[in-house]
Order: structure tokens, then C-alpha cells, then sequence
């Protein structure tokens, strides 16, 4: 991350940085998420992993991104976002969540901002309203502090009036709420002036820090805007209440995995890692259980 990318975020609280993502890589992301939306009729588009496929699921099962394989794994990890996440996040940092969001030219008509005043929203907010500012934004000594930062990976191009992300420059410094009046707009007409509409290319990255009040654009582009978001935490942070097992992904490298580890204040480290290990083979466990109980309650049948 150079002087002058490091400038940039910490003034606006977001960067674009061009062309991450190889011709090859942004088909393969196209063509596993379309492969799921023609022929699953609930196809993975991951979540913030604050809800669970089912009351019956174990915990740790939200769905996710990284089940469609491929370039998704790879977009843990990505060597060309690593050194812009070791240098806002730190040196251990973790995947909290993932998804994709589809706009098309009859959906997603409304801006909701939410964000802003170093992550404390307030009461009002519309995302998190609770959270007690967890997604801070701080630089000190030379050191960017950030509680949850984004990735926005673009499959699609997004022309500047198309629509997409967008946020407040600078609010991820404020010491104040977001103004109630500017918090939602109907159409790109209502939305206030100081919202940055930001342009990006398929193949590019948005960067940004979740304490900027940030949100999508009503779309107006002539196709759909895909755009995958996965979003990291420092080791001992996390936003999301359901944490990844790596033991439900193929093709996990031991980076990677380590990436997908819960919460704690060790990081990736051989005082928790046994730990985890263990509560991994508890769930696959559990899961052999219930999958003889169930056949045995079919053959009762």
C-alpha cells in the first residue's frame, strides 16, 4: 500500500484499486454464480452470517461464498488485496463474512446509509445500531486501526450514474451521527450532494472501512451490478455472531483456513488452534449422529 493510497483512505475512508482480478478469474466468479441462480432454487450468495439455513443447522453453518469454490477461495487470500489488509487490518487478521449483492434495473430503488461517526450509527442507525462502535476507524503512530473492513470485488462494470456503492468521504472520522435526513433516499435525484458515487470496472476492488457511512445507489444501469463482498475483522473483533468451520470448504490451503478461525485475542496460534480443532471434530460429531438417527427414523418409516 503506497503513500498516496494510504493518504487517500484515511482521508475518504475507501479506495478503488484497479484490475485485481485476472479476464480468467472474474469468468469463473460469473460463471459459479450463475451456474447456482439457473439451477438451485436457493442458490449461495452467502450472508452476514447472522442467520442460519434452518433451525435445524448447527451453529457455524450461515451459508457462504467460499461453498462455490474456485476463484472464491482464492478471494480469501487474494495476493494483490493481502498487503492493503496487513497494513489497515494488521498482520492477523480474520474473514468474518462474505455475500454477493445483485442489483438490476427493478430492484434495490432505495439508498440506506448507515455508518459513519467512527461505526457508532447511534440508535437510529439501520445496520448495527448496537454495536457500540465495533467498526472503528482510528490512525495513530502510523498505524491504521480499522474494526471491520470491506472488499468489494466488482464482476461487472459500473459506469458513473449506473448506481453501486457509495458513501460519505470522511465520515469514518466524524464524532457524530449521520444526519437522520440523509440516512435514505428513494432515487438518485433525493440523494444529498456530499455522497461520493464511486465508478469501478470488473476485475477492480473497493476498499473501504465499515465506519464510513456507506450503502448502495439506486440502480439505474442497463444490466445487473454483481459484487462480491468479503469482509475482515483484526483477529479479536468480530461483527457477525456465526463463525466459519473450514472443515465444511474443499480446497482450503492452511492459510486460508487459518483466516477462517473464530475470534481471539491469540490469532491464529498453537494456544487456540487445538481448541478449535477439537470443537471441529465435536461438530463433525454431531453431525454423524444426526445423520444415523435420521436414517434410522427413515427405515422406521
Amino acid at each position: 500500500m503506497n503513500e498516496n493510497e494510504k493518504y487517500l483512505f484515511d482521508l475518504r475512508g475507501y479506495i478503488v484499486i484497479k484490475d485485481v482480478l485476472t479476464t480468467s478469474q472474474i469468468e469463473d466468479l460469473r460463471t459459479r454464480l450463475e451456474t447456482q441462480r439457473q439451477t438451485n432454487p436457493n442458490p449461495i450468495i452467502g450472508s452476514d452470517r447472522t442467520i442460519l439455513g434452518s433451525e435445524d443447522d448447527p451453529a457455524w453453518s450461515a451459508r457462504s461464498l467460499i461453498e462455490m469454490g474456485g476463484t472464491y477461495i482464492e478471494l480469501i487470500d487474494l495476493p494483490a488485496i493481502k498487503p492493503y489488509l496487513t497494513t489497515l487490518v494488521g498482520d492477523h487478521y480474520r474473514l468474518d463474512h462474505d455475500y454477493i449483492k445483485i442489483d438490476g434495473a427493478m430492484k434495490n430503488k432505495t439508498l440506506y446509509l448507515h455508518g459513519g461517526g467512527q461505526g457508532a450509527g447511534g440508535a437510529k442507525d439501520l445496520v448495527g445500531p448496537t454495536d457500540g462502535g465495533q467498526c472503528f476507524y482510528r490512525y495513530n503512530n502510523g498505524k491504521f486501526y480499522n474494526g471491520l473492513v470491506a472488499v468489494a470485488f466488482e464482476l461487472d462494470d459500473v459506469k458513473a450514474g449506473d448506481g453501486g456503492f457509495a458513501c460519505i468521504p470522511g465520515s469514518h472520522k466524524s464524532n457524530l451521527g449521520l444526519p437522520e435526513d440523509w440516512r435514505v433516499a428513494k432515487t438518485q435525484e433525493h440523494m444529498p450532494d456530499i455522497v461520493d458515487r464511486v465508478a469501478a470496472s470488473a476485475g477492480d476492488a473497493i476498499i473501504f472501512t465499515e465506519a464510513c457511512a456507506h450503502g448502495t445507489v439506486p440502480w439505474k444501469g442497463q444490466s445487473e451490478r454483481r459484487t462480491a463482498f468479503y469482509k475482515y475483522c483484526p483477529h479479536a473483533v468480530a461483527w457477525s455472531p456465526c463463525y466459519y468451520n473450514a472443515d465444511n470448504y474443499e480446497g482450503l490451503n492452511q492459510a486460508q483456513r487459518k483466516i477462517l478461525m473464530p475470534p481471539s485475542a491469540y490469532g491464529p496460534h498453537d494456544a487456540t488452534e487445538h481448541i478449535w480443532r477439537r470443537a471441529q471434530d465435536e461438530q463433525a460429531e454431531l453431525k454423524r449422529l444426526r445423520n444415523e438417527v435420521a436414517s434410522l427414523k427413515k427405515r422406521n418409516k
